[in-house]
């Protein structure tokens, strides 16, 4: 069972083809055809070989869920992320070993990772003596959520020992999904303290490494290495960064209704000058603010002690009534309805 996608950006190029290979590796270990998840998309498995290759979300989706059907409930996003060297985030990789400090790193890597064509959206906030890392994946399907939030934690703790050392680890690690079947991999890859149907996915880690100095540090070549990365970053297309822009505002005041108005101050702009950039890219403010609701909406519902009275809550809806009006026009069914029959759910 699917959502209908309103998202604009689900039908354009952006996502990195490093992702999909990695991910085709790993399922041509455990007997997976890699063509096989590939078939009628618009690519091949070789074209995947290549850095400068952009793929749609919607292709991306498409693959993935292939992926997993034929290696489900087993931790595909784990193994993945798992599998990551700095080299698969391409320039950004190279910049980010090229940092000072783990500080230098997140704030660059943070800042740039819109250039890396991955599917999720992290951010990063230091409190006392831990560092959260926070990461969504916006794209409205439960199994590709989870698929995404476990390949990003995997990825992370590779580069973070890639950059900082084989020590490197998390103090914990949080996800928004019920516990899984295969908890032993969570344990194997992440370490002993991983929490389920938490209101985040996130990873806590003790602050002192932001301040770890780096073994691979070059001022000059960071320099030259971030003037290219910029110049990769103004091509991106600029619909995409003021989407972002958009989707960060609504998501961060979602509880409280997220009106135009506030998103709009937010972005230090007027609801007028807001609405008319959206139109100059064919865009609504109303559109964006569905397709955060309905990806937040599935991240909640795959936790099964998660109510429709609390998800209603933190989705943005007066009640609960408004809230299943929503759902229906976006799947056909009831939340209780979708959740009880979607294997990737429940």
């Amino acid at each position: 069972m699917q959502m209908k996608v309103t998202d604009p950006t689900f039908e354009l190029a952006l996502v990195s083809p490093f992702l999909l290979q990695t991910l085709a590796e790993v399922a041509e270990q455990k007997g997976i055809d890699p063509e096989s998840l590939c078939r009628g998309l618009g690519f091949n498995f070789e074209d995947l070989q290549d850095p400068a290759q952009r793929i749609s979300y919607r292709q991306a989706v498409a693959m993935i869920q292939r992926a997993l059907k034929a290696l489900p409930n087993q931790g595909l996003g784990l193994w993945v992320g798992a599998q990551n060297v700095l080299g698969t985030l391409g320039l950004l990789g190279h910049v980010l070993s090229l940092c000072k400090t783990l500080r230098d790193a997140f704030e660059l890597g943070i800042r740039h990772q819109h250039t890396s064509g991955g599917i999720v959206v992290s951010s990063v906030e230091e409190a006392g003596d831990r560092v959260f890392v926070d990461v969504e994946c916006r794209l409205p399907f439960a199994d590709v959520q989870l698929f995404a939030v476990e390949e990003f934690f995997a990825s992370l703790l590779v580069y973070g020992r890639a950059l900082a050392g084989v020590d490197f680890k998390p103090m914990a690690v949080e996800f928004m999904h019920a516990a899984p079947d295969y908890l032993n991999e969570y344990s194997r890859l992440l370490g002993p303290d991983v929490r389920f149907g938490c209101l985040q996915n996130r990873m806590v880690i003790d602050a002192h490494w932001l301040d770890v100095q780096l073994p691979n540090h070059h001022s000059l070549a960071l320099r030259q290495a971030v003037k290219l990365l910029e110049l990769e970053a103004a091509q991106v297309h600029q619909k995409m960064d003021l989407i972002q822009a958009v989707e960060r505002a609504i998501a961060r005041d979602l509880t409280e209704g997220s009106h135009i108005e506030k998103i709009a101050g937010d972005l230090n702009m007027s609801s007028r000058t807001l609405r008319r950039r959206l139109t100059e890219h064919a865009l609504t403010f109303e559109t964006l603010l569905e397709q955060v609701r309905q990806a937040r909406t599935m991240s909640l519902l795959a936790n099964p002690d998660m109510s429709i009275e609390r998800i209603t809550e933190e989705v943005g809806y007066s009640d609960v009534r408004s809230f299943r009006r929503a759902f229906k026009r976006w799947t056909g069914m009831s939340p209780s309805a979708f959740r009880h029959e979607s294997p990737s759910v429940v």
